[in-house]
């Protein structure tokens, strides 16, 4: 999502506390544990509704264990949608927040929309932001949810048309807050999970990128280094980006692996820089005719949408 970056830095003032993620299926566990046993005035019926209960979790959680790109990896964030926990002004504690910090405007909050187990990010013609998005960095509070390696899989559909531009990726915490300065110079990674074109509907683009100060412009950042030329990895004639598909990475300390529908298309080695620093989900759909952020040229449509079923990360456990 290199287009969107803007070459100034606007830092943000506080330094960040992380909050730690709960899946959702902890979260159901002890609200059903709370409810049956406030409804439940008979101790029997107590006990037949906790070994209810006991065979349902595992199944919940089965639903949600680690893809086999990840065996033996544990669940560490998770949104259904059942509910979207967005924060009406970007301050607060929250699982997501509307827009990038660099960002110098924002996208209508009507814009993102939850129904049917599902959210809607739709960027309409007009809107003085170009792209609608929501990610796991608040840029107005010390609230965030970041991670270092692990496998990032995101269910979601969008209709390819002329300026189409959906983003599914992942931007250092270092870099938003200022923290990016190794011996004196700014060096920020960046992954991208998923991007698309509208025009190409059957090319699934992932890349990552190494961005360093530019010395003889200190105040931009220059892409030293990225896998460019080998990003665009072809996909099926059967598939339909208009219907749902699973579209994950995994990021290890030397290799970055890119999935769609669970299979591996492609792999390039890791950059130092990622792992020196730890990264947040940013989702979106930006309108951006041939890559560029803004660009109308031949876009007929008055507004593009990237759906979400679902999203999760998953990382390997600790050794003890």
């Amino acid at each position: 999502m290199s287009a969107i970056r803007k070459a100034t830095f606007n830092p943000v003032t506080s330094r960040l506390a992380g909050q730690r993620s709960t899946s959702s299926v902890n979260n159901l566990m002890t609200y059903l544990t709370v409810s049956v046993t406030i409804l439940c005035e008979s101790r029997m019926i107590r006990i037949i509704a906790l070994a209810l209960l006991g065979a349902l979790v595992p199944a919940l959680a089965l639903a949600q264990s680690a893809p086999p790109q990840a065996s033996g990896y544990r669940l560490v964030f998770s949104d259904d949608f059942d509910a979207l926990d967005l924060s009406p002004d970007g301050k607060g504690v929250h699982k997501w927040y509307e827009g990038v910090w660099f960002s110098h405007h924002h996208a209508p909050l009507t814009n993102i929309a939850a129904e049917q187990s599902a959210v809607s990010l739709t960027w309409k013609r007009g809107q003085e932001q170009p792209d609608t998005s929501i990610t796991t960095f608040s840029r107005y509070s010390p609230s965030y949810h970041a991670w270092r390696y692990g496998y990032f899989e995101a269910r979601m559909k969008w209709v390819p048309v002329t300026g189409a531009w959906p983003a599914f990726w992942l931007i250092p915490l270092q870099d938003a807050t200022g923290e990016d300065v190794y011996g004196g110079v700014r060096e920020s990674g960046e992954l991208d999970i998923f991007e698309g074109d509208g025009k190409s509907p059957r090319s699934f683009f992932g890349t990552i990128h190494d961005w360093r100060q530019d010395p003889a412009n200190p105040n931009k950042m220059k892409d030293i280094a990225n896998n460019g030329k080998s990003n665009r990895f072809p996909l099926p004639q059967e598939a339909d980006f208009s219907q749902y598909h699973t579209y994950g990475m995994l990021w290890e300390p030397e290799k970055i692996t890119w999935f769609f529908d669970g299979k591996l298309l492609h792999s390039e080695k890791a950059y130092a820089i990622f792992d020196r620093q730890d990264y947040f989900l940013v989702i979106g759909m930006q309108e951006g005719a041939n890559w560029h952020e803004g660009d109308l040229t031949d876009v007929a449509a008055q507004q593009m949408t990237l759906t979400l079923d679902w999203v999760r990360v998953w990382q390997k456990s600790q050794k003890r």
